[in-house]
């Protein structure tokens, strides 16, 4: 049975860029929640039809400028576009959550997702790739600016705390160098690991400096050595979220302000 809900945005749908046409499928946001950026929401794929469908596995995010509509493609410089050739496959007659990031350098304003699908033959075994030329869904709805709010904050204290406890697990209790730097936790982990985490909440970016050994990581129970790790620690609860260990000192002022906590 699909989930009935009402959707507060503007929808319509198309098929490779022809007129808006009838179709079962539908996008639905969060009832009654206020939009702005730096939030990671779940988006209700509707599929009202007797076919399944497959769909792409990401909403290609666009803003409405004076020129137009603009596709969303970076984010702190790095490339977010949408690829929309792989996806997943919807039953008919169901409805699934997709997400949807709404990064914190967006500005206020309308904007715009697509979701890009096809009908599923009765009898298949390998779908070809998506493409532009396919059917597609959309939905439109307004970003404000984001509210203001206090930013936890940990001492410093409680940081190096972190830090000397990362390095003795590391078998090296004597480091040279902890830094650490905030802002939130999508800079932090990609500054810190060069990775990518739809997560916006204020956070800390921690750098020890020293000789560290690692043991039984993985099912191989490898050992990993390396002169640096990273810890990114929510700034709310004080626990560690993502850390890392390599031989790469990240740029923690691309961050914010940089505060040295030990050197020797």
């Amino acid at each position: 049975m699909v989930i009935l809900c009402v959707a507060v945005s503007v929808v319509w749908v198309g098929t490779g860029g022809a007129a808006p046409a009838a179709a079962p499928v539908s996008l639905v946001l969060p009832a009654g929640q206020a939009l702005y950026p730096g939030q990671d929401l779940q988006v209700k794929v509707v599929n009202d039809g007797a076919s399944a469908i497959y769909q792409s596995s990401c909403f290609v995010l666009a803003r409405l400028t004076a020129r137009g509509w603009r596709q969303v493609v970076y984010s702190h410089g790095v490339n977010i576009a949408c690829a929309i050739w792989g996806g997943r496959v919807q039953d008919a007659h169901c409805t699934q959550p997709a997400g949807l990031a709404l990064y914190d350098d967006l500005r206020p304003g309308t904007y715009r997702i697509t979701l890009y699908y096809r009908l599923v033959p009765g009898h298949w075994k390998v779908l070809k790739p998506l493409t532009r030329h396919d059917r597609f869904v959309r939905l439109q709805f307004t970003l404000g600016s984001p509210p203001a709010k206090p930013r936890p904050v940990l001492s410093e204290k409680r940081i190096l705390t972190l830090a000397m406890a990362a390095a003795k697990r590391g078998r090296d209790p004597h480091p040279t160098l902890v830094q650490h730097a905030a802002g939130t936790h999508f800079k932090a982990v990609l500054i810190g690991q060069g990775d990518l985490i739809d997560e916006w909440n204020w956070s800390y970016l921690i750098a020890v400096r020293g000789h560290f050994e690692y043991t039984g990581v993985g099912l191989a129970d490898t050992t990993l050595h390396g002169t640096v790790i990273t810890l990114v620690v929510d700034a709310a609860t004080a626990q560690v979220t993502d850390a890392g260990l390599s031989n790469r000192y990240p740029r923690l002022a691309r961050l914010g302000k940089v505060t040295t906590d030990l050197r020797r």
